[in-house]
């Protein structure tokens, strides 16, 4: 079996991909926006893996109740000097997400896959930036300033396959794993 590029993340309904795009502003000339078809949250990247047999058995050993996340406000990575990655949070997050991230973790480990281990900070990516200054990003955060923003249910997640373009990646969805009814 081919090594694979993959990552673990919960796919957005229509509706928020779509109102995500809509923040999108092309007055910040020399960012990517991500196409609102490959916008997701992001639970843990996996990277090249070799046993995904193994990886997608003990990923549906994970068992957390579904639950809602709200769409929040615009931020930045790094936090300090210019900015790189555009993304949206999702307010305080849930602790069924948490426990989530934890059950996704630890499955991974059992797989025998090593992953970096780094806070969670739940966000969604929606842009990346070649120059970007802070003060055009605080410009689009005031301007779309989110204040109810979409809330959507959790009832899945997902493993996919990072295919590198010429242009741009595409994610493809090779097994979704469904929550429990809350």
């Amino acid at each position: 079996m081919p090594v694979r590029r993959e990552f673990i993340a919960i796919k957005l309904p229509n509706s928020v991909s779509e109102y995500l795009a809509s923040l999108y502003d092309d007055s910040l000339s020399n960012t990517r926006w991500i196409a609102k078809e490959n916008l997701h949250l992001t639970m843990r990247f996996v990277g090249n893996v070799e046993d995904e047999d193994g990886l997608r058995r003990v990923l549906r050993s994970v068992a957390v109740s579904s639950f809602t996340l709200e769409i929040g406000n615009i931020g930045t990575f790094p936090s300090k000097g210019d900015p790189k990655v555009i993304w949206v949070g999702l307010g305080t997050g849930h602790p069924l997400l948490f426990q989530l991230r934890q059950q996704i973790d630890d499955a991974v480990i059992r797989a025998g896959i090593e992953c970096e281990m780094r806070d969670f900070i739940p966000h969604i990516t929606i842009g990346r930036c070649a120059t970007c200054s802070r003060e055009a990003i605080k410009a689009l955060s005031s301007k779309t300033k989110v204040k109810n923003g979409p809330v959507f249910s959790v009832r899945e997640f997902s493993l996919f396959e990072s295919r590198r373009g010429p242009d741009k990646s595409r994610y493809i969805e090779i097994e979704s794993y469904p929550l429990r009814r809350s």
